[in-house]
Order: structure tokens, then C-alpha cells, then sequence
């Protein structure tokens, strides 16, 4: 045997990985505080525990609440990444902040201010669960992206 017949070119597809494009800092940012930092603390402020001033609601509501904002922050999200407002990327920052301020919303039910280091234990682990979920819904935006780009190839000449 040569070392021709023994040497075995393998090529690597450099462009298996869609492009993903990054969205601009004071975009993002824009996008991150009217999407999901303003509507989070106003939720804290006008219906939280730890507050006064605040309307106090039973725990189901809480939940009820909550969930409509994760909801409704990726929704608005997934809305503007559509129109193209800003990147893919936007889901990143978005989904793990909702989770971090509803975290923080509900523990107040349960724990008071004097608990805030629990708090902001829980609040990791919801950043976490929040961090799990962007993955999920990141992946299978770049799948669908590999399957368009395998199904439609694009000759290059």
C-alpha cells in the first residue's frame, strides 16, 4: 500500500451551521427592556408581595399572571424576530429574564424580603430553566434552517 491509497481526504462542511446573525447592542437592549424588563416590573410593582403599595392577589392569579407574561414576552419576541426587528439572538436574552423576574414575582408569595438571598437562589434556577428553553427553541430554528438549505441546495458554479 502507498501512502495515496492510505491517505483518505475527508472534507468538512464548513457551512453546516446556518449564518446567525447577531443583533446590534442598543437594539437588543431597546428590545429586552420594553419586551420583558418594563412589563416584568411593572407586574412586581402593581400585583408583587414585597411591596405596599402593591394590590395583594391570591397565589393562583399570581400564577395565572406569570404565565401570561412568559407567554406573552415570547410571543412578542417571536413576533418582532418575524418582522425582523432584531435577530434570533434576541430569544437568548428574552426567555432567561422573563424567567428570572416571574421567579421572583412568585417566590414573594411564599418567602418575604427577609428571604432574598433564597430568592435570587430560586431566581437562578429559573434562569437556568429559562436558559433550557431558548436552547430548545434555538435549535430547532436552526434545524428547520439546515433542512431548507438541504432540501433547496444551491448551486454555486
Amino acid at each position: 500500500m502507498t501512502n495515496k491509497e492510505n491517505d483518505t481526504n475527508i472534507e468538512f462542511n464548513k457551512n453546516v451551521e446556518p449564518n446567525l446573525l447577531r443583533t446590534k447592542f442598543l437594539i437588543s437592549l431597546g428590545f429586552l427592556l420594553f419586551q420583558t424588563i418594563f412589563p416584568g416590573l411593572a407586574l412586581l410593582f402593581l400585583t408583587g408581595t414585597d411591596f405596599t403599595f402593591s394590590y395583594k392577589l391570591p397565589f393562583w392569579l399570581m400564577s395565572i399572571l406569570m404565565l401570561s407574561y412568559i407567554i406573552l414576552t415570547f410571543l412578542i419576541t417571536f413576533c418582532t424576530y418575524k418582522f425582523k426587528w432584531h435577530q434570533l439572538d434576541q430569544f437568548t436574552y428574552a426567555i432567561p429574564f422573563t424567567f428570572v423576574i416571574g421567579v421572583i414575582y412568585l417566590s414573594g408569595y411564599y418567602l418575604n424580603s427577609d428571604h432574598i438571598l433564597i430568592r435570587f437562589i430560586i431566581a437562578l434556577g429559573g434562569a437556568i430553566i429559562g436558559i433550557f428553553l431558548t436552547s430548545i427553541i434555538l435549535l430547532l430554528f436552526i434545524r428547520k434552517t439546515q433542512d431548507k438549505t438541504v432540501s433547496n441546495p444551491v448551486n454555486i458554479i
